[in-house]
């Protein structure tokens, strides 16, 4: 399997009297030459168009439209997820909310994209997912915060509908959280309850610091844990990757950075009967995924992580040149799946910031089944 995307990317923002207008265009080509039933290649044409406007009296509206629309020859598009189910072209509304805000609090009601650990955007295709509802935050300082928000509609990133299925099946209830965020010294904190009464409740919990070394390297690490209980009944939920079990996943990361280059292994083991590979939405967070490979399934897998960094070139903050190596290898207990080699290395040749040519070769080999290779050509430019 091979897997070529190509993206040309032109960003403008500008900020008025009236408020903050953003355009991005990009230009997406994936490429997968597999088996007969896996072969597809799909060039799509899209961006988005995104308004903020200014608030009066701490009030104001948002708005983002995303485009993504075929061009040229297509196979099979709906295999590379830059259409919808159909292979069709997907324009969806990802943003459309009023907000409230001042210094320490923070209001949105509507249409909008989030960042939490099993809530979030997944921008690993042109479309991002995106939730209906109502969020907030109460800000202390920089540091210290909390996250709430309560959704009742979600759309993946290849659909334009918000619906009450979530990736983990029907929310007939909606799903609320509670996210805080703390900083003690060097040490940072996350923690975050999900409240899913027709699906099932989760705690995910991170803690990772970054310490000098010397003068010129930093010690990296961190813990993870994602738990799931009060799984509600079968009809609502889908059992397997996404959660309607239990998950116990225990992950942690060691590491050390320098200005020009970083190591960090990074390890997790699912003691749980079920995985969790998208949570609510998007992509669960976990040390040790990639962008091919995943510990974060069913199986009690245990997956082994490496990624290397190397700056081999920067002229001030603007132009960089850097390459990247990330190797996993994910075991299963009980023989319940076969084992996973995967490696993805990258060239980034960035000359301004958020300007730049990435180079991505991945490559999968899964025991007594067919290998697997990516390919991915990106460009951005953004004016």
């Amino acid at each position: 399997m091979l897997i070529a995307s190509l993206s040309f990317v032109n960003t403008h923002a500008e900020e008025m009297s009236w408020g903050r207008f953003d355009t991005h265009i990009e230009l997406f080509h994936y490429d997968i030459n597999g088996q007969e039933d896996q072969d597809s290649r799909a060039t799509v044409l899209g961006g988005y168009l995104h308004y903020i406007s200014r608030p009066v009296y701490h009030f104001g509206v948002g708005v983002k439209q995303y485009l993504s629309d075929l061009i040229f020859y297509s196979k099979n598009p709906a295999l590379t997820s830059l259409t919808d189910s159909a292979g069709e072209d997907i324009n969806p509304l990802s943003e459309l909310y009023a907000y409230y805000e001042t210094e320490r609090f923070a209001l949105k009601l509507g249409k909008q994209q989030l960042s939490t650990p099993l809530l979030n955007d997944d921008t690993t295709r042109l479309i991002p997912f995106s939730y209906r509802g109502v969020t907030s935050r109460i800000s202390w300082n920089t540091d210290t915060f909390l996250a709430l928000g309560y959704i009742t509609g979600f759309r993946a990133n290849n659909s334009e509908d918000y619906t009450p299925y979530t990736s983990s099946g029907l929310a007939e209830d909606g799903v609320a959280y509670l996210g805080f965020h703390t900083q003690f010294g060097a040490v940072k904190h996350q923690w975050y309850y999900y409240h899913a009464p027709k699906l099932y409740n989760t705690l995910h919990m991170e803690v990772s610091a970054s310490t000098p070394y010397n003068s010129s390297k930093t010690l990296l690490y961190g813990v993870q844990a994602i738990y799931t209980f009060d799984n509600a009944e079968e009809s609502h939920t889908i059992t397997g990757d996404n959660g309607g079990g239990d998950v116990r996943l225990i992950a942690a990361k060691v590491g050390i950075a320098s200005q020009k280059f970083s190591y960090i292994g990074s390890l997790s083991y699912n003691l749980g009967e079920d995985g969790i590979n998208r949570g609510y939405g998007g992509l669960s967070s976990l040390y040790t995924s990639s962008m091919i490979t995943t510990g974060k399934k069913r199986g009690h897998p245990f997956a082994k992580s490496m990624k290397v960094h190397y700056k081999y070139y920067s002229s001030g903050k603007e132009k960089e040149y850097s390459s990247a190596l990330h190797f996993t290898n994910v075991t299963y207990g009980d023989d319940a799946a076969n084992p996973i080699n995967a490696f993805y290395i990258d060239h980034k040749f960035k000359f301004r910031p958020r300007e730049y040519i990435l180079l991505r070769f991945e490559k999968q080999w899964i025991a007594e089944e067919d290998d697997k290779s990516y390919f991915r050509i990106i460009s951005a430019y953004t004016f």
